[in-house]
């Protein structure tokens, strides 16, 4: 749909709506396809792409903010006019050749010719193709009629000119941003263990930095340039320290979270925008209510912040198909939960979010992220064995254990040889436990073994604790 921002002149608005209302419907009739060209001669008019829009432009802060007008298109050659006459122009900018999207362009009569303004060159720009600042190619339609008096008489067949290749003022973020303030005692030499996470991908088209931080107090944010330079030139802050939300500056003072504990602070450097986020003490835990246990947050499997990082994982059993769940931060349904947000591995905190469903029944290791944006979770079926040396297929072939969904615990009895073996998930390295029998931890060493017939059990049901048996028969 086209956004209509006609500014034309004064002349052209009045004449537009009092004299000729078959011009307005002409002009919001669905868009027609032209053919593309520099120059195009049509009734008599010869009209080209003027001396601002001919070669590649590439838009500045200055030419925005001077309001500088841009020579858009010229009339070359007219038929004979009366005396007195003009040709006026209304112009349209689309990112294709056949306008399936357009924006209407602010324009103002030159003579027989048309300009813009180089501001709302740098809007279309932005609006057709995203804020990237990146050289693009833009078509120009223009509507024409001859103004002669009071009669504004427009002409039957738009004209289409271009490309133009025109780069807009866009943003200027950088791969990396960092935290400086009371919680590292203003150092901006060393900042690594302070750096905004991010998901990697092009800054542009993911511009959101979050950075979880205890106690965050008085702070600033360094860009990747400013931590290099162990310069304080570029550093961002705010006009109002005590806003949870609003604009970074670079001319601001310190932001200040005053509330004790944990606090999500979240860039967004598309709009050059901040929100904080106060957490206060971490929950270390979620719990995992569902139909596979009554929607009962109180009894629920569990999972654990074992890094105290705002990932967690553990494992849950599910024994029906298409079974529906939710993660709460509580043993109840009074604090945030986590659902449905409508995309693949994403979750939300919304009170009205719809549940999770598991399609398969099954022994899952459940991990949610709630570190950054968006929440993500992922839910991975597992069967256990035992691996290495000490078992019967050694470290090539696993000897697989049994699930007993009455006592949640993974069981099996086999010969073991004098050596060493871990706990592995679905036959791969992936998930795999070793180290202390009675604490399990993931990549954990190999444990030792006597050799003899033994029954090992392997419980997973306490995520804070995974721990095994080992009992020689």
């Amino acid at each position: 749909m086209n956004k209509n921002i006609y500014l034309v002149t004064t002349l052209i608005a009045v004449l537009f709506f009092s004299a000729c209302e078959d011009v307005y419907e002409h002009i919001a009739a669905d868009p027609q396809s032209y053919e593309q060209e520099d120059q195009q001669s049509i009734n008599g008019f010869t009209f080209a792409l003027a001396s601002d829009l001919a070669s590649p432009l590439v838009l500045t802060n200055e030419l925005l903010e001077n309001e500088t007008m841009l020579a858009a298109i010229n009339t070359t050659a007219t038929p004979e006019l009366a005396e007195g006459a003009t040709v006026k122009l209304v112009i349209e900018a689309s990112d294709t050749e056949d306008f399936a999207k357009s924006v209407d362009l602010n324009s103002t009569a030159d003579g027989n010719n048309a300009t813009i303004l180089a501001s709302d060159l740098n809007e279309a720009v932005k609006e057709l193709y995203g804020k990237r600042p990146d050289s693009r190619e833009v078509y120009l339609r223009a509507t024409y009629y001859i103004v002669d008096g009071t009669t504004a008489s427009l002409m039957p067949t738009p004209i289409v000119l271009g490309p133009a290749t025109v780069t807009p003022v866009g943003p200027t973020i950088e791969t990396e941003y960092y935290m400086v303030g009371s919680a590292n005692g203003w150092n901006i030499e060393d900042l690594n263990d302070w750096q905004f996470s991010h998901s990697g991908n092009d800054v542009y088209d993911d511009p959101y930095f979050s950075l979880l931080v205890e106690n965050p107090g008085e702070f600033k944010i360094v860009p990747k340039s400013s931590k290099e330079a162990a310069s304080w030139d570029g550093v961002f802050g705010t006009l109002d320290a005590a806003a949870l939300e609003g604009e970074l500056d670079l001319s601001g003072g310190n932001f200040n979270v005053e509330g004790p504990g944990w606090a999500r602070i979240t860039l967004n450097m598309m709009e050059n925008t901040y929100t904080i986020v106060e957490i206060g003490e971490m929950n270390l835990t979620l719990y995992v209510a569902g139909g596979h246990q009554g929607w009962s947050p109180d009894t629920a499997p569990t999972l654990y912040s074992r890094n105290f990082d705002f990932k967690y994982d553990g494992y849950v059993y599910f024994p029906e198909a298409n079974t529906e769940y939710k993660f709460t931060s509580q043993p109840n349904w009074d604090g945030p939960n986590y659902g449905n947000i409508g995309t693949d591995g994403q979750l939300s905190d919304d009170g009205g979010a719809g549940n999770l469903v598991m399609a398969e029944p099954g022994y899952y290791k459940l991990d949610v992220d709630l570190s950054g944006s968006p929440y993500t979770y992922s839910a991975t079926k597992t069967e256990w064995g035992l691996i290495g040396d000490a078992t019967l297929g050694g470290w090539d072939n696993d000897t697989d254990m049994t699930f007993d969904p009455n006592t949640g615990i993974w069981t099996v009895t086999t010969d073991l040889s004098t050596g060493t073996f871990k706990f592995r998930a679905n036959d791969v390295w992936d998930i795999n436990l070793g180290g202390s029998i009675n604490n399990l931890s993931y990549g954990g060493d190999n444990i030792s073994v006597e050799e003899g017939t033994y029954t090992i059990k392997l419980d997973l049901s306490d995520s804070q604790q995974f721990k095994g048996t080992i009992v020689k028969q």
